[in-house]
């Protein structure tokens, strides 16, 4: 071949490339790419011995991806193979960063053994790892869920969506009827799924952006025929059997699309026949729960706004849980508070039990440390990587549950999931079983032969023994060939490649027996082989294999109890996550002295006596001032007037605190409470700009105003932080005075309202339902002092210049702001400096007086100037130019004039 007719090469050749220039390529190389060719959106890390291999273009991104170095195998034709290694015991590290960042890894293992292989052993790709499918999960986070999504319209003139949810990792299966895309989304961003399954078109783009950048959703496209169940129903009956048979899916036929893609894409991503530890499904019936939206959750610090300020959510300030499990369950319980009174009330039940029985909750909290990660331990056994630590783990978890059993009778108890006597008596079969299968001494393992405890199988037993004899009979060989040789160091050893063999020196090797046959020669030492030593090495193979074999058979089998108990297994994760979750809740009510609220969902009402925020408190402590409040039917809503940094938003967000609290079941902080239970809990707190979707904070402020008006009930808890304040003045007001009235007239929801227009005041006094609330403030010579407490009337003004005082503004700006202020209270506009300069010999002025000015201007006006003679009015011209003088040096910190004398 000319120069000319070579293929030109750029630095980094691709796969394509290669296979497009026609050259031969290795079996290895065939081998991978079959695999790559079938799964082309993926990285695949393609097993060779101990490490993961990535070859052509997915050798450069990941090199660049992971700081990891970039090499070469070989070549093909004039093409050199860009390579980069990652060590297999390493792989879980760099997959999961891959993930992280929304990118796929199809993981291609080798499915049989390297010594019966005939050629080069078969690879297939046995997973695939993506955001919502974690590789190892031992080391995702155990407090996270890791959903995959998928939605479904009912009919083509309808706005009605399904939702469905399944999260891989705990087996949670779980659907939603929602009656617009708006609340879909909504439903998102409280769940964010890791990945969002979808089809080309079926999501307007603006849809599509909130997803992906919002909810921060990997969005995955596969095949519009997959959302059909005439195409998904094999693989939905994998994932939930006898699906055509349940009846929430005979009432909700529609979803079957949504529920058929998530099935689809499970089973094509995971290499398997069954999903054990996938629960039931689930339809989740929102009428059950009080809606609150997800930027209620993190606005009012439900829920954290990110894992940077997770330490700052009440989510973090109640759990007290002992176990993954537990918290996860708690999370769950914070996006499903509940609007059942019923519900609530056992909840209820079980946390006063716990809190008035505090010796009782502390022993339970021993046992519940004991409790490992079922969830994620079944999720294992379906993959077939579940090892002797989780088996363990299992037996212990059951173990701790029974423990538990002991001191609290569950079955007085209806909100914790009830296991039946038998379900209790085959998990401890199981845990009995596993205690006397796996050894549980470090560093255990099949391929060791010492794995399954002795005593658990007698022909594992004999097996064992014989390994054990046979290992006895190798020292005795050593030892009589020492004699028979007279050579003390004579060792009889063992490697991977040549397996038992004789070892002498090479100065002593020339009185080795003539029945020692050479095998190999050393720089220091021969090594030797005889037919006795040969046979023996045979029968010590052959047993060890049969024992590996055999405890591998026992190993499977009791995977296959387990299995055969995933369901019992299941139930108890979630009754132990249950036990945890409200045990956290009496221990944080015990602790902290909350108290049991007084719920009822006959009428509206709302009475706080010394209620806290327990976010804020837990920094101040005693410094705290607790606040009353009270709303009922005839006054639903309140005007929260005041300065800021009084802390009318804290009262606001106490009173949020409270009821969510309370309609979880739980304790709430206050020193009484008298709650009715609510339908919606909505907020309008804090300015954000939604740059994403170009709207301002003035737009996120009013699109969030108008859903509270569409969707709020006279059953709904609203509150609403300054409101209008993103326009001009007399816009934002016209705005604020307007949903005031509508809030009374037409809404009647409890609702607090604060705000920074005064003349809202009247207002709220004329209108039969609203009343007035200002934080207590007091003004001594001009020194303001706020005291927090919550009053029931109107603020007498907004102190703002005090706050610019005490934020540290310079004094020339306050007396400056102190001057517009006193004009316009006048209604007149206000004078600029330059006009003042011109008014200079106007004695009159409109300007409110500086206090340190008053003095002198007070010894000007008292003076008698009829009767005052000329020296005696040069010593008052003294006494006042000292008087300025003094004031001036107050005020060279922050100006260099100097009086002139």
């Amino acid at each position: 071949m000319s120069d000319k007719s070579k293929p030109t090469q750029s630095k980094f050749v691709s796969l394509q490339t290669v296979l497009d220039s026609g050259q031969k390529l290795t079996p290895m190389m065939e081998q991978y790419s079959e695999v790559k060719v079938n799964y082309p959106d993926t990285i695949v890390f393609f097993r060779m011995g101990d490490f993961y291999e990535l070859f052509f273009e997915d050798a450069v991104r990941v090199s660049q991806l992971l700081s990891i170095t970039l090499t070469h195998r070989g070549k093909i034709g004039d093409f050199k193979i860009p390579m980069a290694g990652i060590p297999h015991h390493a792989a879980s590290a760099y997959v999961d960063r891959l993930t992280s960042q929304g990118i796929k890894v199809a993981i291609a293992e080798q499915v049989e053994d390297p010594k019966e292989a005939k050629g080069i052993v078969k690879r297939a790709v046995t997973q695939v790892v993506s955001p919502g499918i974690p590789y190892d999960l031992d080391k995702s986070d155990s407090r996270s869920q890791y959903f995959i999504s998928s939605i479904i319209r009912v009919n083509e003139n309808s706005s009605d969506y399904y939702l469905c949810l399944l999260d891989y990792t705990t087996g949670e299966f779980i659907g939603h009827h929602l009656l617009s895309l708006e609340a879909v989304l909504e439903k998102l961003k409280n769940y964010r799924p890791k990945e969002f399954i979808c089809f080309h078109g079926q999501i307007d783009k603006d849809a599509f952006t909130l997803i992906k950048d919002g909810v921060q959703a990997t969005i995955t496209n596969i095949s519009e025929e997959y959302f059909s169940i005439e195409n998904s129903d094999i693989y939905l009956e994998k994932v939930f059997k006898g699906f055509k048979r349940d009846k929430v899916i005979k009432s909700n036929q529609e979803i079957l699309g949504a529920l058929g893609a998530l099935a689809y894409y499970v089973c094509s991503t995971q290499k398997l026949e069954n999903f054990y530890h996938i629960k039931p499904f689930q339809m989740v019936s929102d009428d059950e729960f009080l809606s609150v939206a997800d930027s209620t959750l993190k606005g009012i610090e439900i829920l954290p706004r990110s894992k940077e300020t997770w330490n700052n959510s009440l989510l973090a300030h109640m759990n007290k849980t002992k176990s993954a499990i537990g918290l996860r369950t708690m999370r769950r319980l914070f996006l499903e508070p509940l609007k059942n009174l019923k519900l609530i009330q056992e909840r209820q039940k079980t946390v006063k039990y716990l809190v008035d029985s505090i010796e009782t909750t502390e022993d339970l909290r021993e046992f519940l440390s004991e409790v490992r990660d079922i969830e994620r331990i079944l999720a294992k056994t379906t993959t077939q990587k579940i090892n002797a630590a989780d088996f363990l783990n299992l037996a212990q978890t059951i173990n701790a549950f029974n423990s538990i059993t002991k001191i609290i009778k569950l079955k007085k108890h209806k909100a914790i999931p009830a296991l039946a006597t038998k379900e209790i008596a085959r998990l401890n079969e199981l845990a009995l079983e596993i205690e006397n299968t796996i050894n549980d001494e470090v560093g255990a393992t099949l391929e060791k032969g010492n794995l399954i405890r002795k005593g658990a199988n007698k022909k594992r037993d004999r097996l064992a023994n014989l390994l054990g004899k046979s290992a006895d009979n190798i020292v005795e060989l050593e030892n009589r060939y020492k004699k028979l040789c007279d050579i003390n160091n004579l060792k009889i050893k063992h490697n991977n490649v040549f397996g038992y063999f004789i070892e002498i020196s090479k100065a002593q090797s020339k009185n080795a027996h003539k029945s020692f046959v050479r095998k190999q020669t050393l720089v220091n030492c021969e090594r030797f082989m005889t037919p006795e030593l040969e046979e023996l090495e045979k029968e010590l193979n052959s047993a060890k294999e049969k024992l590996q074999k055999l405890e591998r058979e026992i190993y499977k089998e009791l995977i296959e109890k387990v299995v055969d108990q995933s369901f019992e297994l299941s139930l108890l994760g979630q009754a132990l996550g249950m036990i945890d979750t409200l045990q956290s809740f009496a221990w944080v009510a015990h602790n902290e002295e909350f108290t049991l609220p007084e719920l009822q969902d006959k009428e509206q009402v709302l009475e706080v006596k010394k209620g806290w925020h327990p976010l804020i408190k837990s920094n101040l402590d005693e410094l705290f001032v607790p606040h009353d409040l009270k709303l009922n039917k005839d006054k639903f809503f309140g005007l929260i007037t005041g300065p800021n940094m009084a802390g009318k938003t804290t009262v606001m967000r106490e009173m949020a605190i409270i009821q969510f609290l309370a309609q979880l079941g739980s304790y709430v902080p206050a020193a009484s409470a008298k709650l009715g239970v609510c339908d919606y809990l909505f907020s309008r707190l804090g300015a954000s700009d939604d740059i994403v979707n170009g709207q301002s904070t003035f737009m996120v402020e009013m699109s969030e105003t108008a859903t509270i008006l569409r969707h709020a009930t006279e059953k709904s808890f609203i509150i609403l932080d300054e409101v209008g304040r993103g326009t001009s003045t007399y816009d934002g007001l016209s705005i604020a005075w307007a949903l005031v009235e509508n809030f009374v007239k037409r809404t009647k929801a409890l609702c607090l309202f604060s705000t920074h227009y005064h003349e809202l005041i009247d207002l709220a006094s004329d209108l039969p339902g609203a009343q007035n609330f200002t934080v207590e403030t007091i003004n001594h010579d001009g020194d303001v002092k706020f005291l927090y407490r919550l009053l029931e009337q109107g603020a007498s003004q907004s102190y703002g210049i005090h706050v610019a005082k005490l934020a540290g503004l310079s004094e020339d700006i306050l007396f400056r702001a102190n001057e517009i202020l006193t004009s316009l209270e006048k209604d007149e506009l206000p004078k600029t400096e330059s006009s003042q300069q011109l008014s200079f010999f106007e004695f009159q002025s409109t300007t409110k007086i500086d206090p340190r000015d008053e003095k002198v201007l007070n010894e000007l006006k008292d003076l008698d100037l009829l009767n005052l003679t000329p020296i005696k009015a040069l010593v008052k011209l003294e006494e006042l130019i000292g008087l300025v003088a003094k004031k001036d040096a107050q005020k060279k910190p922050l100006n260099d004039l100097k009086h002139p004398h």
